[in-house]
């Protein structure tokens, strides 16, 4: 399976708004892409983010935000978009072992 092919990146924009980057047939990855949002924005929205991160779990699928400050110990928070898109594949493989 493609990871990429797979995986919906997503950001929020400067007005609130959720902006798509790609989009493809069935995703079961997300990744939010926070990068150059102030702290205090993140902040607000954090518990939402936390919300959609245990439904997506709870699916075996994965979610990870990309930001350059660690927020929340309950999220998956890395720096870069690559280092997600790793992050995922890493968990699908350990999903895939745990089989």
């Amino acid at each position: 399976m493609n990871i990429q092919e797979n995986t919906l990146v997503f950001r929020l924009g400067d007005n609130d708004n959720i902006i798509k980057i790609n989009k493809r047939s069935q995703i079961k990855h997300f990744i939010a892409d926070l990068d150059g949002l102030d702290i205090d924005v993140v902040k607000k929205i954090k518990d939402k983010l936390l919300i959609f991160a245990q439904s997506i779990d709870k699916e075996n699928a994965s979610f990870v935000v990309v930001y350059n400050i660690t927020f929340d110990d309950k999220l998956v928070i890395v720096p870069t978009i690559q280092e997600a898109f790793d992050y995922i594949e890493m968990e699908d493989i350990e999903r895939k072992l745990e089989l």
